[in-house]
C-alpha cells in the first residue's frame, strides 16, 4: 500500500506532459545532488580518493537513476487510458435517431433513414439543420417522407455550422428530449451528413450520454452524388479502453 501511494505521489512530478511539476523535480534533483556532493566533501574532504569516488559513485548510480526514471515514466503511460475504435459492424435499426442534414441534395440522409426505418422501427427523428438546410426543398421532402412512415420529426436548428459549442449544446438538448420519450429510446446518433465540425459536435454529445454513434461509409461521385448501393448500412462505432490502471 505504501509503495502505490509513494508511485501516485511520484507520478505527478515525473509526467513530462506536466511541465511545471517536471521542472520543479527536476531542480529539487539537481539541488540533492549538489549537496550530496557538498557533504561528502565535508566529510572526507577535498582529496583525490574523494574525488575518484565521487565520480565513480555517479557513474555507478547514474544507470540506476535513469533505469529507475524510465520504469517510473512507463508505469505512468501504462497507467493513462487509451482509447481505440473497434472494427466497425452494422448497427441495428434503432426507434430515434439523431441526424445531420447537409446540403448535397443526393446525400446519404434518406439512405440512413431507410435503414432505421425497416420493420417499422424508426419511431422518432431528430433533424439537425443549419440556416441553409432549413429552407432548402431536400428538407421538406425529408420531414414529408418521414411523417409518411409515421415517424415524428423533430427540427433542430443551428445558427451557425461551424460553431462546435453550439452544435454540442444543441446535440444534447435533443438528447435530452429523447430521454423524455420512451418510444424513441434507445437513440442513436449519425455523424456523417452536415460540416466536420457538426460532425465532432454530435460525437462529443453521444459520448457524453453513451449514446451509440454510427456513420454512414458511403461513395461519392466526383460531383459530389452519392454512388446508389455503395454501402448497405449504417455502421456503429464502438469505442474501446486499451489502458487502465495497472495492478
Amino acid at each position: 500500500m505504501k509503495s502505490r501511494r509513494l508511485s501516485e505521489f511520484l507520478e505527478q512530478f515525473l509526467d513530462s506532459r506536466a511541465p511545471l511539476l517536471f521542472i520543479v523535480a527536476s531542480l529539487v534533483l539537481a539541488m540533492l545532488g549538489n549537496a550530496l556532493y557538498e557533504l561528502v566533501l565535508l566529510t572526507f574532504g577535498e582529496q583525490p580518493v574523494t574525488l575518484i569516488g565521487i565520480i565513480l559513485g555517479a557513474a555507478l548510480i547514474f544507470p540506476l537513476l535513469f533505469w529507475g526514471l524510465r520504469r517510473a515514466i512507463e508505469t505512468i503511460a501504462r497507467r493513462t487510458p487509451i482509447i481505440d475504435i473497434a472494427p466497425a459492424e452494422q448497427i441495428h435499426p434503432h426507434p430515434g435517431l439523431i441526424l445531420p442534414v447537409g446540403l448535397n441534395p443526393s446525400g446519404p440522409e434518406q439512405a440512413i433513414l431507410a435503414w432505421h426505418l425497416r420493420h417499422a422501427i424508426l419511431r422518432d427523428c431528430w433533424l439537425v439543420v443549419s440556416p441553409q438546410v432549413q429552407q432548402s426543398p431536400k428538407l421538406s421532402d425529408l420531414k414529408q417522407w418521414l411523417m409518411e412512415q409515421n415517424v415524428d420529426v423533430h427540427t433542430v436548428s443551428i445558427r451557425d455550422a461551424t460553431s462546435l459549442e453550439e452544435v454540442f449544446h444543441v446535440a444534447m438538448q435533443a438528447l435530452r428530449e429523447a430521454q423524455a420519450l420512451p418510444r424513441a429510446l434507445p437513440v442513436a446518433v449519425d455523424i456523417t451528413g452536415g460540416t466536420a465540425v457538426m460532425s465532432v459536435g454530435l460525437a462529443l454529445a453521444a459520448r457524453n450520454w453513451n449514446a451509440p454513434l454510427q456513420y454512414y461509409p458511403a461513395v461519392y461521385r466526383r460531383d459530389g452524388s452519392l454512388l446508389i448501393n455503395s454501402a448497405t448500412a449504417p455502421k456503429q462505432i464502438v469505442f474501446a479502453s486499451t489502458g487502465g490502471t495497472t495492478p
